[in-house]
């Protein structure tokens, strides 16, 4: 809940391409904590905190960098109109009295206003730190591999107790991101409200600054937009291709995915329900990823990482790098997706691939006029089937309304498709029930 508002925050600043939004209230962000960046296998930064800051790096940390406050916006507030739909407002002195809410912040009503300040480094001071010695152990224990090295120089908080309501639909953030598009009436749904308070202080978002560590010196290289922060997310833009270009794409990538097929049928029935347990938990989820891409080469520290590796003990390289493709593909979903997907019965998985079938070879998928629950209008993974749906103008529609999402609609088709397919080659006759 809190990652939905934090990520809302950032993007309603103004600044999302200098920030990085917070997902967990409990993680307390010290200005000049390192922190490791990695790109998965679809590009998607990860970004992981680490519990030192840049002065645990230096042989000598004899430095106190000075720090600015400012207040960045009074009066900010969630709000929701009488038809249901999201609004922020950001005070009377503020350039846009009101901007357009995202889409995933139409189940969260903000009970009190609030101001954030923001707390920056002074970089100049920070630049001048150039050469200094680094610790060689600290650096080969951090174990970076193909990762950055980054610290936080910015972080935005709260100057007072701010508490929410939340109104928590059975469908989630995601689906309620694409209901507006596809006319699908979510708030219709069932909804359970809940609310709690965010302390004092706690760290919306945070910027950072890459730090380079060759020749056993300390680097800071230049920074590369206007805001003052490197930008870790690259410039891809998949904007102008279209459904036969993407569908060739996801087919390559697709047949990476095969060897799924090969594994034993124990071990699918086992992974399977590994699957289904770890996709709950996002952190455990990511941890995999990790692992299995081999940035982490100690046992993991999570029982259920550890549980899942040991099934994959006899796999060969081919099997493991399938299994690692779709847990990259599941970890890069918006939250909760992939424990909807995992946990769909058999005849909603059918259906599914039949869709994705059809637009791998077709170029468009139409919905059979049977469906199971679940993908009926309404149902839990209705929003799968529509975006399974896409033509080249939806594509357009929904690419021209996607108002600066995480993943671009392009993605997110590429993401379910393999997703899909990668649960079906695991299930085919892995178990005579779905679990």
């Amino acid at each position: 809940m809190f990652g939905d508002i934090s990520k809302t925050v950032v993007k309603h600043l103004g600044a999302e391409k200098d920030l990085n939004y917070n997902g967990n209230v409990n993680q307390k962000i010290e200005m000049l904590t390192l922190v490791r960046v990695r790109r998965n296998f679809f590009g998607i930064p990860r970004y992981g905190i680490i519990n030192k800051t840049l002065l645990h790096l230096l042989e000598e940390p004899d430095f106190n960098p000075d720090f600015t406050e400012e207040v960045l916006v009074e009066d900010f507030k969630i709000q929701r109109d009488k038809g249901g739909r999201g609004s922020v407002a950001a005070g009377a002195d503020a350039t846009q009295s009101s901007l357009k809410v995202t889409a995933s912040m139409d189940t969260v009503d903000g009970a009190s206003s609030f101001t954030l300040k923001k707390k920056t480094v002074d970089t100049n001071q920070l630049e001048r730190m150039e050469d200094k010695k680094i610790k060689m152990k600290l650096l080969t224990d951090l174990k970076l591999k193909k990762a950055k090295l980054a610290c936080v120089y910015q972080t935005v908080y709260n100057t007072t107790p701010v508490t929410f309501n939340v109104k928590a639909g059975k469908c989630g953030s995601f689906w309620a991101m694409l209901s507006n598009i596809f006319k699908m009436l979510l708030s219709s749904n069932t909804k359970e409200e809940t609310s709690f308070t965010v302390p004092k202080d706690t760290t919306f978002a945070y910027g950072l600054i890459e730090i380079n560590t060759e020749g056993g010196t300390l680097g800071i290289p230049p920074r590369i937009t206007e805001g003052g922060n490197i930008s870790f997310d690259g410039d891809g833009d998949d904007s102008c291709k279209t459904l036969e270009d993407l569908m060739e794409e996801i087919s390559e990538k697709a047949c990476l995915l095969k060897p799924l097929e090969t594994l034993p049928q124990s071990s699918r029935r086992n992974l399977l329900k590994a699957l289904s347990e770890l996709v709950r938990d996002r952190d455990a989820l990511t941890l995999l990823e990790e692992t299995l891409d081999k940035e982490m080469t100690e046992c993991p520290q999570s029982q259920s990482v550890s549980s899942f590796m040991a099934l994959l003990r006899e796999a060969s390289s081919k099997q493991r790098d399938a299994v690692h493709l779709l847990v990259t593909a599941m970890d890069s979903l918006p939250d909760g997706a992939a424990a909807l997907l995992t946990a769909c019965s058999p005849e909603t998985l059918r259906v599914l691939q039949q869709l994705v079938s059809c637009l791998m070879e077709n170029g468009q998928a139409r919905l059979p006029d049977s469906l199971p629950v679940s993908l009926q209008e309404e149902g839990a993974l209705c929003c799968v089937a529509k975006v399974l749906c896409l033509t080249d103008q939806k594509l357009k529609e929904l690419r021209d309304q996607w108002d600066g999402q995480e993943l671009p609609p392009e993605m997110l088709l590429e993401l379910v498709c393999l997703v899909v397919q990668g649960l079906d080659y695991i299930y085919n006759v892995a178990c005579s029930s779905y679990i």
